[in-house]
């Protein structure tokens, strides 16, 4: 007679399985917890900053020098191409432009011009028609068509120095005045999902942390447009992890209480973009002029493109001192900006790329 004998197999998970699972859920709960805690209680403290910061002008004010005003009279040598330049560093804007300048409008014919002042001008509000013949000024007139002695056209800002203890020249400019190519450049290169993500890339901060630990240097930044600003307003530039981690909570505080717009414009207002002599060259604004004598509301695309690519490394790619350098990052800028669909291949081509 054969005996057949079962081993009775466990139907449950094993009792020190169950306590490693247990183990590991508890922990994973304290951690959570104190990493929310850690968080909660910065996050807290980094308001109460921004709090401060922003009681305060976010820029220092400026105190803006201008060039005295040309007077225009009969029989001066004059072209209408030369006003109208003028009138175009002044900040005026064509008729017809859109946006029209808060300052002014101009409308150029073969042989006259009209100067339309606007609701900010500093000049006097009357309009006035200049005509010229054989390279001079034939006549002024107002608006009635009576003729005038003499026209002053809008003075011409020089430069606006801030009053603080830095030494920084800045031309403030609001978001409605940035150029569309200006505002995809930045994009293309620096943050393409700006106006998606809420303050943080965070697969593009998780490959430049990891880069950073597997080499052994703090090289990578992984910093949005907002965390750039979070950096310039309230953070030293030291590379460190834990002024990464604040930077992240001050850029949540910025993404909160502003629109994507006014981050932007804050952005383009602060930016470094260089140096001149010993003062600073904050701003597209300031920039703008600069480097190419313009009102940043005047930028074609290859101008737009190359103070876009000079944030990286604003005295590396000083477009005054490093022509070439300048020339081969502008023109990775005109790529990035055909990658991310602002530009079409053919319009980057089509801008001279010889030439600054």
């Amino acid at each position: 007679m054969k005996l057949k004998i079962r081993l009775a197999m466990p139907t449950g998970p094993h009792p020190w399985a169950t306590l490693l699972l247990r183990v590991a859920l508890i922990t994973v709960a304290a951690v959570t917890l104190l990493v929310f805690t850690i968080g909660g209680w910065y996050y807290f403290k980094y308001q109460h900053i921004v709090d401060e910061r922003l009681k305060q002008p976010i820029f220092a004010n400026t105190a803006k020098i201008f060039a005295a005003p040309r007077e225009l009279r009969p029989g001066q040598k004059l072209s209408v191409r030369l006003i109208a330049n003028e009138l175009r560093q002044a900040g005026y804007s064509p008729d017809g432009a859109s946006p029209a300048s808060p300052l002014g409008t101009y409308s150029e014919g073969v042989q006259t011009i009209a100067v339309h002042p606007g609701p900010q001008s500093y000049h006097a509000p009357d309009s006035a028609t200049i005509r010229i013949s054989a390279g001079e000024v034939e006549s002024i007139t107002d608006e009635h068509g009576q003729s005038l002695s003499s026209y002053e056209l809008e003075p011409v800002l020089i430069t606006g120095l801030s009053e603080d203890a830095n030494r920084t020249k800045r031309r403030l400019i609001t978001y409605n005045e940035i150029p569309p190519n200006l505002v995809q450049a930045v994009l293309a290169i620096e943050d393409r999902r700006f106006f998606e993500h809420s303050g943080v890339n965070y697969f593009r901060l998780a490959e430049a942390v990891l880069h950073d630990v597997t080499s052994g240097q703090k090289q990578q930044g992984g910093s949005t447009l907002t965390m750039q600003l979070a950096l310039g307003f309230f953070l030293s530039p030291e590379k460190r992890f834990k002024r990464k981690f604040i930077e992240i909570l001050i850029t949540f505080q910025l993404e909160h209480r502003f629109t994507k717009k006014q981050i932007f414009e804050m952005y383009a207002n602060q930016i470094n973009l260089g140096q001149r002599g010993s003062f600073s060259i904050d701003g597209f604004g300031e920039a703008a002029q600069s480097y190419f004598a313009k009102d940043v509301r005047q930028l074609d695309l290859a101008q737009c493109a190359m103070l876009a690519g000079i944030i990286q490394r604003p005295n590396y790619f000083n477009p005054t001192r490093h022509a070439d350098r300048t020339i081969d990052r502008r023109n990775l800028v005109l790529d990035s900006m055909v990658e991310t669909g602002a530009i079409t291949k053919d319009s980057a081509e089509q801008i001279g790329r010889a030439h600054v």
